[in-house]
């Protein structure tokens, strides 16, 4: 049985023990997850349409994507000028029980769920909870993913100099991963953030000119093969400039550190987040830790588990996520160091290797 069946097969039990006759699918990622194929809907309605008891699935799209699915999923289409109405209804057919994804639909398309003539509820967590544990090849796919930002950092770092933007920059790691077979370039996310800059946890990269001494903030991601890396390093242009930054790296460090330590099969997700925020509580800067300590990572880049205060979630081998503790001080700067981590049987396994010592980022010019 090839992994695409499997996942829908299993999702298929879990809308079984939950109740569910059918189920539609809408988020792009999930449908992505479930037959491999990759969709943009833009405004129009698709929905994969699964049948749990005959464990089959099938996708509503217009017409004007007649094909989509490249075979693999038998489709129903429908004209613009219909709208998707008919086609759903004939799909979904005979049902006591609908799961939706009620986060993903319009409440315009809910109302056409509701006219189907059966319960429609919530799928809840089912396709999440599938999504968080990632398969072998799932993994493979990952850690090449991190080899590209790995090594994307390795080939800016010795080409910074003083007088070079946030942009030049931003655009020379966008153009080195893109070189990459299978490296997608219809979405990416780069943040290069210079100086005082850098105390913005999401800023945008601009026309900052970098000076010696500053902290170069950067926190990007590479997308292949449909799969996120996401890595955060703090760069230093000649020397550190503010040692106060100095200090802040160091218990950053030590988060991340404290926090990647604690993660096994079995630990609650709020607990990796405890190991990372109780450091930097105690160092005197709880306060500025502006964010939860990680999220999950995968088809999308960012997705469950969050690796937050208030998560219960247990553990499990096989689920990925970032761990990214950061102090960031207005006027002065900001420090976060962001690792992909996997779960596995009795540990965790680092997906990024770049190295986390302050020393070894001062950048020489």
């Amino acid at each position: 049985m090839d992994a695409l069946k499997a996942r829908q097969q299993k999702a298929c039990e879990l809308l079984r023990e939950q109740g569910f006759d059918k189920a539609i699918i809408g988020d792009p990622m999930s449908i992505n997850y479930l037959t491999g194929i990759s969709i943009i809907p833009y405004e129009r309605y698709y929905g994969l349409v699964m049948d749990a008891n005959a464990e089959t699935v099938t996708m509503v799209n217009p017409s004007v994507d007649t094909g989509c699915m490249k075979g693999t999923v038998e489709e129903v289409t429908y004209l613009d000028s219909d709208g998707p109405a008919a086609a759903i209804k004939k799909v979904v057919g005979d049902c006591k029980k609908l799961a939706v994804e009620t986060k993903y639909f319009s409440m315009a398309i809910g109302e056409i769920f509701h006219s189907l003539g059966c319960e429609v509820a919530d799928i809840g967590t089912c396709i999440a909870k599938l999504r968080m544990c990632k398969d072998e090849t799932e993994i493979e796919t990952m850690q090449f993913a991190a080899k590209i930002v790995d090594e994307a950092i390795a080939y800016v770092s010795d080409k910074i100099k003083p007088g070079m933007t946030e942009k030049e920059l931003n655009m020379m790691l966008y153009s080195y991963m893109s070189t990459y077979p299978g490296f997608i370039t219809d979405e990416f996310i780069i943040l290069v953030l210079g100086a005082d800059n850098s105390a913005n946890p999401h800023g945008v990269s601009g026309d900052y000119a970098f000076k010696d001494g500053d902290i170069i903030l950067l926190d990007f991601c590479a997308y292949y093969k449909h799969y996120w890396s996401d890595i955060t390093r703090c760069l230093f242009l000649g020397h550190v400039g503010n040692p106060k930054l100095a200090e802040i790296y160091d218990i950053v460090l030590k988060a991340n550190l404290a926090a990647i330590a604690k993660v096994k099969p079995g630990v609650k997700a709020c607990e990796i987040d405890k190991a990372a925020r109780d450091v930097i509580t105690e160092a005197g800067y709880g306060e500025l830790f502006l964010h939860r300590t990680g999220h999950g990572l995968g088809l999308s880049v960012h997705e469950e588990p969050n690796i937050s205060s208030d998560n219960q979630l247990v553990l499990e081998e096989g689920m990925t996520f970032t761990i990214e503790p950061g102090i960031y001080i207005e006027g002065v700067g900001g420090v976060r160091i962001e690792d992909d981590i996997l779960v596995t049987k009795d540990g965790c396994h680092i997906f990024t290797s770049t190295s986390k010592k302050m020393e070894d980022h001062i950048l020489k010019y």
